[in-house]
């Protein structure tokens, strides 16, 4: 939503005042003191949604951290974010002249705030759900009227590569009972190369009895996220072997045997530049079938045994 500034007002009466009371006329009934009868302007005010209020926004990238401009909608309407938290920004970041910028330790503070608090209210890691959350800063103009909170909302994917999906109802609580925004199985889109997966576009999730291709494993770690954003072939370096384990521990094998089994593989959801700048250092891992190879229940815990074709 936009936020209302009011501090140009107090500018433009600061800069009025000291002219007034120098120029050494006095009117008649007053006592020729301009300023001892003047109220104190009162502290801009701004309006700031509640915890549970949802927005509608035209944005409609995958992963947002700057501000922009957003407005109350009834949440059983069709929406994209949910508002978690309002946060401050504090210590050092509060008190510079600019709000926090992505890659700052101000906005890297704001953000893990932000997952903690999205964890409370979805109930369980939001990584592990069809979920995404987005930061938004005060305007430059709003940090120089005196506001140092920043919203802190979740959205839901469409897609387990970040698509942001427009929600009716929500999403508190959507990771607890019947978890319905947890990954589990998934159909693949991408193009082959050589009998494998070459470029993966899209991986969207479908009941786990359903043919599918892909099913989510667990999460990893390749932080931390200092600095700027590794090439693409270090960061394949840092993400296939942790997600080749923990696929291997999701269908109940060791590394070498779930390397000995033909069907699987591993794929990770990736790292762009605004995740690596937000301080977010986890990555998705699911277990992927061969082309052409499609399951029909869940390879968690499949052992040894025969693939559920």
């Amino acid at each position: 939503m936009k936020l209302a500034v009011r501090a140009a007002i107090a500018v433009v009466l600061a800069g009025v005042l000291p002219g007034a009371s120098g120029c050494g006329l006095r009117v008649a009934g007053t006592d020729g003191d301009l300023v001892d009868d003047w109220r104190p302007l009162a502290a801009p005010k701004f309006d700031l949604p509640a915890v549970g209020t949802c927005l509608g926004t035209t944005s409609k990238a995958p992963f947002d951290p700057r501000y922009t401009a957003a407005s109350p909608i009834e949440c059983d309407r069709s929406h994209t974010l949910e508002v978690v938290l309002i946060g401050t920004v504090e210590g050092n970041a509060g008190q510079a002249s600019e709000p926090p910028k992505p890659g700052s330790e101000g906005f890297q503070a704001s953000y893990t705030a932000c997952g903690k608090a999205v964890n409370e209210y979805v109930g369980g890691e939001w990584h592990t759900g069809m979920l995404g959350i987005d930061v938004r800063q005060p305007t430059s103009q709003a940090w120089q009227g005196g506001l140092r909170d920043y919203i802190c909302s979740v959205f839901s994917l469409s897609d387990a590569y970040g698509v942001m999906q427009l929600a009716s109802g929500s999403l508190k609580g959507a990771l607890t009972g019947a978890a319905p925004k947890a990954i589990r199985c998934l159909t693949a889109v991408g193009t082959t190369k050589d009998g494998w997966w070459d470029d993966m576009s899209a991986l969207t999730p479908v009941d786990c009895a359903q043919p599918h291709e892909a099913e989510f494993a667990g999460t990893i770690q390749v932080g931390p996220t200092a600095g700027t954003l590794p090439a693409p072939d270090v960061m394949r370096k840092r993400s296939l072997d942790p997600c080749w384990e923990v696929v291997a521990k999701f269908v109940g094998l060791t590394g070498d045997q779930l390397d000995a089994r033909d069907e699987f593989g591993a794929a990770w959801d990736g790292m762009d530049k605004d995740q690596w700048e937000a301080g977010d250092p986890y990555q998705r891992c699911f277990a992927l079938f061969r082309p052409g190879k499609k399951a029909r229940a869940t390879v968690k815990g499949l052992g040894k045994q025969a693939f559920p074709a």
